[in-house]
């Protein structure tokens, strides 16, 4: 793993560091081992305890993939307090924050919002058809009407089938 350090403003240090290590490992594994070997070259070059790299290097290491990181990359490394910051060359140092993961929803919850969104679009159609903002409260009918009705029903369907039968 030869590099080349080129001179740069004091604590800052260039290093052109060979990423073709990767391309030894599996194709669906290449990027994350190349960032692994990134951090082990400056390690071993910075001494440093921790690595933080840039989120343009970041973003630079997986522009083409996982299948397909660069052969090589120019890194500016700044040093202090035995933690190593490195990013692309030719940018400031950005911090890199991972984006957090999304819940994910059930088949119910998703059809559930879905229906609401529906219902929702179809009272405004009938609003705006009708004129009405909204019913008066006086007009809804209460539930247990409703079900006391349905029982009365199902009563009355079973004493025909006995008459029936």
């Amino acid at each position: 793993m030869a590099a080349k350090k080129e001179k740069a403003a004091e604590g800052e240090k260039i290093y052109t560091i060979p990423l073709r290590d990767a391309y030894r490992k599996a194709h669906k594994k290449r990027t994350p081992h190349a960032v692994k070997l990134i951090e082990k070259f400056l390690k071993t070059h910075t001494k440093a305890d921790t690595i933080k790299l840039g989120s343009r290097l970041n973003e630079e290491m997986w522009r083409r993939g996982i299948e397909k990181p660069p052969r090589r990359v120019r890194v500016k490394v700044i040093v202090s307090e035995k933690t190593a910051k490195a990013e692309l060359m030719g940018h400031d140092y950005t911090e890199f924050k991972a984006a957090k993961k999304k819940e994910k929803k059930d088949i119910k919850e998703k059809l559930m919002e879905r229906m609401s969104q529906k219902a929702a679009k179809k009272e405004e159609l009938e609003k705006q058809i009708e004129g009405k903002k909204e019913k008066p409260e006086d007009d809804k009918v209460d539930k247990t009407i409703i079900e006391k009705q349905i029982e009365e029903d199902k009563k009355e369907r079973m004493e025909e089938k006995a008459v029936t039968v």
